[in-house]
């Protein structure tokens, strides 16, 4: 008679399938329970992009807006975009409270925007070297950043940083928030050397100088080296405020001794005239515009643009060009040629006579003497 052959235990294979069932569940659940506390993480920081910010800087939006990789080591925080989102890095020390400085140098592969709530006084100079970078604050009209150094001055205040696709973001900035203006530099320095009840007065035109400039680049490749001295960036701040308000000091000395009786409004009018000069370097405003800015027209606004600032509009406007010739020649990557083409120039030959006129010496003599 055949052996008959072993039949499967049913009451354990059910065991085992209610088993499997519930470790399934279980790991899902945890799962599940994993992402809604990611989500609801992000949404309460989201929700207080004030705190945020203050705790983290500008890695706040690049980590909850865009959900970035992050890396940190010795000091240095490191950035990458998701590899969906584009390619590059943004590199982030904090040598004291509340004070945050960075770099970065990225590629978005799609439009990209991110929404901001901040209920603290701060202050952000930036140096822009390239990207499609778009400010929209308060509801006000869009606001596209131009190339250059920048200074942006929060008060309670919301908006929208929009970046367009393709174009590479690359930046160096310093960031300080009231706290720690007041317990380092107010609270150390007297109103001679720093004023913080000055700083929102400070203009946007006061920063586009080679020294603000090579400072920038300083911190940048500091950043990039993997510097962590709290000393070096410490120093390079009050260095770069230094600069700033002995700019600011200087400037409004100049147009005190030069100014003629203006209204406020006429006064508001020819800073708006001037900051659009400014902002648009590279493709400065038409007189049409700059009436238009000014509600003034075309005479008026020529006479008292010299009275205010003692050279003609198109005069002030080649120094403009010039000082950022200057900003420019500080980069040894950069040939005459590309600065040329950059500003707008024919050719190489047509900005060194430009740039001989304005300053004496040749673009390359004085790169050289500045080595």
């Amino acid at each position: 008679m055949a052996k008959s052959e072993k039949q499967p235990n049913i009451s354990v294979l059910f065991m085992g399938l209610v088993i499997g069932f519930a470790i399934f569940w279980s790991i899902k659940k945890d799962i599940a329970d994993y992402s809604d506390c990611i989500r609801n993480g992000v949404s309460k920081m989201q929700a207080d992009s004030t705190q945020a910010v203050h705790e983290l800087g500008d890695a706040s939006f690049y980590l909850y807006d865009y959900h970035f990789r992050q890396d940190n080591h010795k000091g240095i925080c490191t950035l990458h975009p998701q590899s969906g989102q584009g390619y590059g890095n943004v590199y982030q020390v904090q040598p004291a409270e509340g004070l945050f400085l960075s770099t970065g140098n990225w590629l978005p592969y799609a439009p990209m925007e991110r929404k901001y709530v901040i209920n603290q006084n701060l202050v952000k100079i930036y140096y822009l070297e390239s990207g499609g970078v778009t400010l929209i604050q308060n509801g006000k009209k869009a606001q596209p950043i131009t190339e250059g150094i920048h200074l942006y001055l929060n008060k309670p205040s919301q908006g929208r940083v929009l970046y367009q696709p393709n174009i590479p973001i690359c930046y160096a900035s310093v960031l300080m928030f009231e706290d720690y203006i007041e317990k380092n530099l107010q609270d150390r320095f007297t109103p001679d050397d720093f004023d913080y009840a000055e700083v929102y007065d400070w203009k946007s035109f006061d920063y586009n100088t080679p020294e603000i400039g090579t400072l920038f680049l300083q911190i940048r490749d500091k950043l990039i080296a993997g510097e962590t001295s709290r000393l070096y960036y410490e120093s390079k701040v009050g260095e770069l405020l230094s600069i700033v308000a002995g700019n600011f000091h200087k400037q409004r000395q100049d147009i005190a001794l030069q100014q003629k009786p203006f209204s406020s409004q006429e006064k508001k009018a020819l800073e708006a005239v001037r900051q659009a000069i400014e902002q648009n370097i590279l493709n400065p405003p038409e007189l049409s515009q700059l009436c238009k800015i000014s509600t003034m027209g075309q005479t008026k606004l020529r006479e008292s643009f010299k009275t205010m600032y003692g050279v003609p509009i198109g005069t002030y406007i080649r120094q403009a060009k010039m000082r950022y010739a200057i900003l420019l020649l500080t980069k040894p990557n950069l040939t005459i040629g590309s600065i040329a083409e950059h500003l707008g120039y024919a050719n190489a030959s047509k900005f060194a006579a430009a740039f001989r006129k304005f300053y004496g010496q040749s673009p390359e003599e004085y790169r050289n003497q500045k080595k």
